[in-house]
C-alpha cells in the first residue's frame, strides 16, 4: 500500500501523472447501473484497467494514472488485467471526517473489483484529505463542459497540488495511528466500506453482505453487534436515513431521486421509512432545513 502511495505521490510532484477529471457534473442522478458516495473519491491505476460510466462521459483509466471522482456523481466500474496479461490493481482512497479508508482493489470476479487489502484510519487529517480533494474535483466541476483534456493550465497546476497534499495526508495518516482509537476487526471494517459502495441497492441485505464477505449472515450481525455496539440491519438503515437527509439539505435532487439514491424501491417507502426515523416527511424536512446546493 505504502510503496503504490510513494510511487504515485513522487510522480505527481514532478508532473509525471496523468490526472483525469469526470468534467461538469450536477445533480441529477438517472436511474442506471451504478453507485455514488457524498464525499469525493481518488483511484490510482497500479496495474491493468478500469473503464468508468458516468451518466455524461466513460473513461478508460490506464495504468499509472489518478482519477478524481466527484461526490455525487454516479459511476460504474469494469475492471481489465493489463495486455501483457497483469493483473488488474488498485488503490482506492475515501476519507470523511473522522474516517479514512484506503483499500487495494483486485478482479474479484470477471470485471468486478473486489477489497483485496483495506487499512482504515481514524486521523484529524482525514477532514484535511476530504477537504483537498473535494476542492480538486470542483475545479473540473466549475469549468462549463471541461474534459480533463481542455482545462486550463491553472485548473492543472491547482489539481495537481491538491491531490498530492491529499496523497501525502494520506501517507501520514497510515503511518501516525492514534493510540485512542481502537482499530475495529477487517471484517466489519470490510463491511462499511460495502455497505456504502451498495447503499443505493435496495436488494442489499446482511445475507449478501456475508456472501461476499465469506462467512454467515448470523456471523457478521453478531460480529458487527459486539463490535460496533450497533445491530447491521439497523445501522444500514441509519447510513441510509442520513444519505437521504444530507442530499435533502444540500441539493434540489427531486424525492424520488433520492429515494432511489438511498436504496429504496419506491418512493412511498422512503417516505414512510424517513418520517419513522425523523418524524417528519423529507418535504416536511427539507422545508425546515432548506436546501443548500
Amino acid at each position: 500500500m505504502r510503496g503504490y502511495l510513494d510511487d504515485f505521490l513522487r510522480r505527481i510532484a514532478a508532473g509525471s501523472l496523468p490526472l483525469r477529471l469526470p468534467g461538469t457534473v450536477d445533480d441529477s442522478v438517472p436511474r442506471v447501473d451504478g453507485h455514488f458516495h457524498l464525499v469525493p473519491e481518488l483511484f490510482l491505476q497500479v496495474a491493468g484497467s478500469t473503464r468508468f460510466r458516468f451518466p455524461h462521459t466513460e473513461i478508460d483509466l490506464a495504468a499509472g494514472e489518478a482519477l478524481v471522482v466527484p461526490p455525487r456523481l454516479l459511476h460504474a466500474e469494469e475492471v481489465r488485467a493489463g495486455a501483457d496479461g497483469e493483473p488488474f490493481c488498485n488503490v482506492v482512497i475515501y476519507a470523511e471526517a473522522p474516517s479514512l479508508s484506503c483499500h487495494i482493489a483486485h478482479e474479484e470476479s470477471p470485471g468486478r473489483p473486489g477489497i483485496l487489502h483495506l487499512e482504515v484510519r481514524h486521523h484529524t487529517r482525514a477532514a484535511h484529505i476530504h477537504n483537498w480533494l473535494g476542492d480538486a474535483a470542483r475545479l473540473a466541476r466549475g469549468v462549463d463542459g471541461a474534459t480533463d483534456a481542455s482545462l486550463p493550465a491553472w485548473t492543472d497546476v491547482q489539481t495537481r497540488a491538491l491531490v498530492s497534499a491529499a496523497l501525502a495526508g494520506v501517507l501520514q495518516a497510515l503511518d501516525e495511528v492514534q493510540a485512542e482509537v481502537r482499530p475495529e476487526p477487517p471484517l466489519v471494517a470490510r463491511a462499511r466500506v460495502l455497505i456504502q459502495n451498495q447503499l443505493g441497492d435496495h436488494t442489499l441485505s446482511v445475507r449478501r453482505l456475508a456472501g461476499q464477505l465469506g462467512c454467515t449472515a448470523d456471523y457478521l450481525s453478531h460480529l458487527f453487534g459486539q463490535t460496533a455496539g450497533e445491530h447491521l440491519v439497523a445501522y444500514i438503515n441509519r447510513q441510509r436515513m442520513e444519505r437521504g437527509a444530507r442530499l435533502l439539505r444540500e441539493t434540489g435532487m427531486a424525492g424520488k431521486e433520492i429515494a432511489w439514491a438511498c436504496g429504496f424501491a419506491t418512493q412511498s417507502y422512503f417516505i414512510r421509512s424517513f418520517r419513522a426515523y425523523f418524524g417528519l416527511t423529507p418535504k416536511a424536512w427539507r422545508s425546515g432545513h432548506g436546501a443548500q446546493g
